[in-house]
């Protein structure tokens, strides 16, 4: 499989609506960096029932995807890089992406595996993405996965106009966290190409009207596939997927379904919409581990926390965090200097407002010396 988490390579896209473009104009990093706003989100959906569509023309073009259907969506928003939940692995990121997503990986259920994702990308000079990470909710919470992309996708070349291209060579490694084993999943090598080759106005299904840029895009992988994206300066996005690399590049052609299009940017939400609304203690990463590991937690209010690693004895090893900490996301980094074996980490909160709620697990670690 070449993504471990079902629909991130469309969540990917998704993520380039923070790159605003206008017809013949030039993007700058300036202009994507005011768009990953924390607290900022949009809705992708998703029509599964379309097979062919009008792609336009090269140079200045015009379409009209008002017929797009709603046959699913998913709400990405932006949140701070410190204190998610793997901003450790993805050092150097300096934007996030938050959304919810299925696992899909038959070796592990037969149904997807509900999980919260996470995009972490990197704006300094080009729009680099440095991969994903997902936790399990419900009742996979405390498993895990994590795309990495090794060099970073160069995702969205700055600045950037009509007529930009470039490319981008990266190798993706995806691997499960199941019960404090690592579970190496698959590796991917792409190739990808891109060229800014269409710009002009476009009609989404509620009939507003965006001035886009038509970015063609083509992956080889062990097969070759080709996406166009077409992006507006407020965020607006449609993706679609043609059929086979042999579709052509004007007109109307069959298209490998779904065809994923977004709303414009909506900046009405605070930056506290990134505050956690429950306890949460995660797999500590990485697992096995030397010479140290990231252990990730959160808490919905103001709390107080012990974090604290016994042996199997039950003997206190190392004391974490103990104290009183703030409504977030958070995490700390544990350097054993004790002898290679399993250690569990125990954590113990309780609600620093009037509902005083409490909250208590333990993971398994396992240190390799």
């Amino acid at each position: 499989m070449n993504r471990l988490i079902a629909g991130i390579a469309i969540m990917c896209a998704a993520a380039a609506i923070v790159a605003p473009a206008a017809a013949q104009d030039t993007i700058k990093a300036s202009d994507v960096n005011s768009q990953f706003t924390v607290g900022y989100f949009t809705t992708t959906r998703y029509d599964s029932t379309v097979s062919t569509i009008n792609i336009g023309n090269l140079g200045s073009s015009s379409w009209n995807f008002s017929g797009l259907k709603n046959s699913s969506a998913v709400k990405l928003k932006s949140i701070a890089v410190a204190g998610s939940p793997f901003a450790s692995t993805f050092a150097g990121a300096t934007h996030a992406i938050q959304t919810d997503v299925s696992i899909s990986y038959s070796a592990l259920s037969p149904t997807p595996i509900p999980a919260t994702a996470y995009v972490y990308l990197k704006l300094s000079g080009d729009l680099l993405n440095l991969g994903e990470g997902a936790n399990g909710t419900g009742a996979w919470t405390g498993a895990s996965a994590i795309i990495t992309n090794k060099p970073a996708d160069l995702f969205y070349k700055l600045p950037s106009t009509l007529g930009t291209t470039w490319t981008s060579t990266y190798a993706d490694t995806s691997v499960a966290y199941i019960g404090g084993f690592a579970i190496p999943i698959s590796g991917v090598s792409h190739h990808a190409s891109y060229v800014v080759d269409a710009f002009g106005p476009l009609t989404l299904p509620n009939g507003s009207v965006h001035q886009v840029l038509r970015i063609k895009k083509t992956d080889s992988t062990s097969y070759k596939s080709v996406n166009y994206i077409f992006l507006a300066k407020d965020g607006t996005l449609v993706q679609v997927t043609a059929a086979s690399p042999a579709e052509p590049a004007t007109g109307t052609i069959n298209v490998s379904p779904p065809v994923s299009w977004g709303d414009a940017v909506n900046t009405s939400v605070p930056a506290a919409a990134s505050v956690p609304d429950k306890f949460f203690l995660q797999q500590n990463y990485p697992n096995p581990f030397n010479p140290s590991t990231v252990i990730a937690y959160a808490v919905p209010v103001r709390s107080s926390v012990r974090l604290a690693v016994y042996n199997v004895l039950g003997q206190l090893v190392a004391e974490l965090v103990n104290g009183d900490v703030e409504a977030g996301s958070h995490s700390v980094e544990w350097h054993p200097s004790t002898a290679s074996g399993v250690y569990l980490c125990r954590m113990d909160a309780v609600a620093l407002d009037k509902s005083a709620a409490t909250f208590s697990k333990v993971q398994k670690m396992a240190y390799i010396r």
